[in-house]
Order: C-alpha cells, then structure tokens, then sequence
C-alpha cells in the first residue's frame, strides 16, 4: 500500500534494461544517468539516487537505469572492470535512448531532460543533439578524462553543476554555451560525500525554471489512515512567569 505522499519507485524492465520509475505530472519527464561502469557506477548510486529523489519531489517524471552489463540489466559492457577511461559511449547512449523512449511512452509528455552524473554526463551529452531531448544537466562532468569539447555547441537549457573541489573536472577548461546556466556545490568533491541534497535542489530549482511550482494534487486518502498535518505559528511575546503566583 502506498501512502499519501510516500516516495515509491517503480521497477521496470525495458528490453533488457533494468530501471527505477516515478510517475509525475510537471514537464519534462528526467532521464538519469548513471557513473562509469566499469567502476560500479549504478542507479543506485547516491548522486543518482538524490537526483530522482529530488526531481520527483519537484513533480517531474523520473526514470534511472542501469546501462548493458550492469546490476540485472543484460548485455556486455565494453568498459573493463576498473578502467578509469572514458572512451566510446554509444552503447550506453543506445541505453538512454531506449529508456527515454520508454519514458515518453508512459507519460505522453513530448521530450525529456536527459541528466548525467560523471560518466553519465558525457553520454547525456552526446544525447544533446536528439529531438527528444529538450533540457540537458551536466552534474560533475569529467573532462579530464573524457572530451567535452561539444559542449559549447548546446543550443538547448542547459545546466552543469560542479563540486568545488572536484579532482575529475577543470572547470576552467569547460566551455559552456552563452544561454547555459554554472552552478558551484561549495565543499563538495565529485562523490558529493558533502552537499548531496544541495545539488539535487539546485538541479529541481533550475528545471522549475520561471514556470509556477508545480503542486501535486492530493492523493485519496486511505480507509482508517489518520491525517497528520504541519502547522506552523507565529511568534507571540515572550512569556513571563509571575514570582507571587497569589
């Protein structure tokens, strides 16, 4: 049973591809991702984790996935184990694709903000050109290990967020498209070990854009379930005890 605003993720099969999905009502619907695999990067990955948290709460449909040869989805990666390198990513791009199709499917929506961590941000980037992509978030992009040079050709939104002590990215190297949007997580390195749920609300501010907040309508209220609500008071005067209580 799920409960009136409880965060459930779907698990789906599309193809042979193994993914996580929350349904939502605000445009566009958010693609994820996923780190290198060849270095266990997986859609369980925090980054990842925190990006489909964060997104689905801002009411976006959300999707993450695990890429060929990785978790239960089938196929062989062509990354060996423990690689560091960046190399060809068209396999792992055939997998986006195949997932965001999937994504468009379910919610009739007309494209999606294909959002990548690390490795994924360079496969979320080589999507940038496709028609069924209309925002594009680079979160710690690696360009010291893989070519970004495409970058400043991004006509469409564009968001890169980056740790500020990111060992994996020289953000003076990264050349970014006039209309494009830089955000800097003070004290994070490039696993977000600190500034987590920072990077994720910047990612969910940023694609809210100038549109109102989306507000989810509320979900019908279960049999017996009892209705907790916050309230919040305002400041009185401060109270003081009398001494002589007669």
């Amino acid at each position: 049973m799920v409960l009136p605003g409880q965060y459930l993720e779907r698990s789906v099969v599309v193809g042979d591809l193994d993914a996580l999905y929350h349904r939502g009502k605000r445009e566009p619907p958010c693609v994820i991702a996923s780190p290198h695999p060849a270095l266990g990067g997986s859609m369980i990955s925090p980054v990842v984790a925190e990006l489909a948290w964060a997104l689905t709460r801002a009411g976006h449909p959300t999707m993450r996935f695990d890429y060929r040869g990785v978790g239960a989805s089938g196929g062989q990666s062509r990354h060996h184990a423990g690689s560091m390198e960046i190399g060809d990513v068209s396999g792992e791009l055939e997998d986006l694709y195949k997932i965001t199709d999937q994504l468009l499917t379910t919610t009739g929506m007309p494209a999606v903000c294909a959002v990548g961590y690390s490795f994924g941000a360079k496969v979320a980037l080589e999507a940038a050109q496709d028609a069924r992509v209309s925002h594009l978030v680079l979160v710690a992009p690696p360009n010291r290990l893989a070519d970004f040079g495409e970058l400043n050709e991004v006509a469409k939104p564009l968001l890169v967020v980056l740790a500020h002590h990111d060992s994996y990215c020289d953000r003076a190297a990264l050349q970014l498209p006039e209309q494009a949007k830089l955000e800097v997580v003070p004290h994070a390195d490039h696993f977000f070990g600190r500034g987590l749920t920072e990077m994720g609300k910047t990612v969910a501010t940023w694609l809210r854009g100038d549109r109102p907040e989306y507000v989810a309508p509320p979900d019908p209220p279960e049999e017996d379930s009892i209705d907790h609500r916050e309230v919040e008071l305002e400041e009185g005067p401060d109270l003081e005890l009398d001494p002589d209580p007669k």
